[in-house]
């Protein structure tokens, strides 16, 4: 008997607790309708985002858009869906429905830095408001996140030096185009260009990078001062020794400097890497100038370099370590090798090294 009793008492209990329970569930939800209701449109939200996501990582572009846009109308904040759906109109070229997803996306995230470089990058490049793009680079800069570093899983200090080498490097590009824009106006043109140099040398304080070099180079190369055009033009072929632009346009810096002999050589490492490529119409353009200035040097009266030149050429330097295959002319083996690291060190290397300790 005492045994029911108790089991009548502990049921009645757990009935009235859930009772209760349920009674005050209700009466959160009369309460705070609108909070549930706007955890339920996130949550539903996030599911679309997921979905558009896996569409997004398989090409299946127009499903993920569909997607994402779905997912905005539960949730207007997803700042990642909206800055996936603008990279996709990128995509597209549907260059004003990016930026304002762009734009929305950082009004919900200020500090979305890779999202603010990205906007900036398609002001520049698609709606060409290089001074908009510029501010937004700042911006980008300045935001800097809360560090936080887990080994082995996240270092956003990391993360955040590489997104500012970018987006010193993009806003090099942006004051490089304003310096084409100026038209006669010298001065303007000189500070503007003055301005991407040193963005291009933040940019290399953390990131040491090919197109970095070669973007520096070109605009010191601009600006006349040569010396810094053939240091950091050097520094992009040791990065890149099988790039031709910058062994082409270290010859030019060269021809103009009158150092013919370098000039050639490079000129030569050009014309080898395009006919490696298979750019026939480059290849003939570039050994037409260097025919010019084959014939510079011999007006300046330096026939032996010539002279030794043709022995080198009698000798078969490449001989059988050159072959045709689909078209195009390839190294062979360890003169690959031998070869690139030959087009590492350009040919003026030492002259701009003791002109730059001087």
């Amino acid at each position: 008997m005492k045994k029911k009793i108790l089991e009548f008492f502990k049921n009645t209990t757990v009935r009235i607790i859930s009772l209760m329970l349920l009674m005050l569930f209700a009466l959160s939800v009369f309460l705070f309708y609108d909070v549930y209701v706007y955890q339920v449109k996130k949550c539903v939200s996030f599911y679309w985002v997921y979905r558009g996501d896996k569409y997004y990582k398989k090409n299946k572009t127009q499903l993920a858009i569909d997607c994402y846009k779905k997912a905005l109308t539960y949730y207007p904040e997803h700042y990642r869906a909206r800055y996936n759906l603008a990279n996709i109109y990128v995509v597209y070229e549907d260059y004003q429905s990016a930026l304002e997803e762009y734009s929305k996306a950082l009004e919900v995230k200020p500090d979305f830095m890779i999202a603010r470089i990205d906007y900036a990058l398609v002001l520049s490049s698609a709606a060409f408001d290089h001074d908009k793009a510029i501010a937004e680079y700042k911006k980008a800069i300045e935001k800097k996140p809360k560090w936080v570093y887990i080994p082995f899983f996240i270092n956003n200090r990391e993360t955040y030096k590489y997104n500012s080498a970018v987006a010193y490097y993009n806003m090099g590009i942006a004051y490089r185009a304003k310096s084409l824009l100026v038209g006669e106006n010298k001065f303007s043109a000189k500070e503007y260009l003055r301005l991407s140099a040193e963005a291009y040398r933040n940019a290399l304080k953390n990131l040491k990078n090919y197109e970095i070099y070669y973007n520096l180079a070109l605009t010191h190369q601009l600006l006349k001062n040569n010396k810094e055009a053939g240091r950091n033009y050097c520094k992009a072929i040791e990065l890149e020794p099988l790039k031709y632009e910058a062994h082409y346009n270290l010859a030019i810096l060269l021809r103009d400097m009158k150092m013919y002999r370098d000039s050639i050589d490079e000129f030569k490492k050009a014309g080898l890497i395009l006919d490696i490529d298979g750019e026939s119409i480059k290849t003939r353009y570039i050994y037409d100038v260097l025919s010019g200035v084959t014939q510079k040097m011999v007006l300046s009266g330096d026939y032996d370099y010539l002279a030794n030149k043709s022995e080198d050429n009698k000798n078969d330097k490449y001989g059988d370590n050159l072959t045709y295959s689909g078209g195009k002319l390839v190294f062979t083996g360890e003169y690959d090798r031998s070869v690139a690291r030959s087009f590492r060190i350009c040919a003026a290397k030492e002259y701009f090294e003791s002109e730059d300790k001087e």
